[in-house]
């Protein structure tokens, strides 16, 4: 695992079905040579049936299990923590991510940038099945942001994005919900200075399994983050606009 250029932190909970043919998927598409860290949260998760079989397969594939307490947002952090490489990127185990859209982003971020995000929002994208009221939801508020907080992106709130390792060293992550956790980080580092963009991809809803996303339990913590980035957004603004007040004055 020390020739790898990317982790990809997996977290799972219950993905025994799926498991296998996700990490076949990606050993068949992705491109740059890559370390597999997959989160689990408990000894009895049954995605563990599976882990002789993928270990004996690929040799890249290592089992981790969440060092903080159960959770999704631990996962991550657990895996941002333990990765050793230039570039981390998070990807769902539930078939939902596009494995080939790694090279993308592998290819783009190596052209300079510091984050990107894989977007189902901006041209060229698309997300696929899913509950009508969380879609709707996640498109009006990462479609607004984008316009009014002039954001660098149209989906703020996709887990699947590739950071360089000293962006996510750079920030204390706060959230303690789910996945509003990209919305933190990605906001703070835009505000930072980091240089961020996206490329479109295909979100395909899970077909099996139980999802991690709960809406109910986690939209208090969404609008803490919306209204944060509005408000930063506007003194981000200002604060540039009088800087480019004074360069004009000099």
């Amino acid at each position: 695992m020390n020739n790898c250029e990317i982790t990809l932190v997996i977290p799972v909970y219950e993905e025994e079905h799926n498991i296998v043919p996700f990490i076949t998927e990606v050993a068949e598409k992705v491109a740059p040579n890559y370390c597999a860290l997959i989160i689990y949260d408990y000894d009895d998760d049954n995605t563990l049936n599976k882990m002789q079989e993928l270990m004996q397969k690929h040799h890249n594939v290592k089992f981790v299990k969440n060092m903080y307490a159960p959770g999704v947002i631990n996962a991550f952090k657990t895996g941002f923590h333990l990765a050793e490489t230039k570039y981390i990127l998070p990807i769902m185990a539930d078939l939902s991510d596009m494995p080939e859209t790694v090279n993308v982003l592998y290819k783009t971020i190596k052209t300079g940038f510091d984050v990107v995000i894989a977007s189902r929002y901006m041209p060229g994208g698309e997300k696929i099945g899913g509950s009508r009221i969380k879609n709707f939801l996640s498109r009006f508020a990462n479609l607004s942001l984008y316009y009014l907080a002039n954001l660098p992106t149209h989906d703020l709130t996709n887990a699947f994005v590739i950071y360089r390792k000293e962006i996510l060293k750079d920030i204390v992550i706060k959230s303690h919900g789910g996945f509003e956790l990209t919305m933190e980080i990605i906001s703070k580092a835009l505000f930072k200075g980091h240089r961020i963009t996206e490329i479109p991809t295909v979100n395909q809803d899970r077909s099996t399994g139980k999802s991690k996303f709960k809406l109910l339990r986690w939209i208090s913590n969404y609008f803490y983050w919306y209204i944060y980035i509005l408000y930063h957004s506007i003194l981000f603004r200002i604060a540039n606009n009088k800087i480019k007040l004074f360069n004009q004055a000099d």
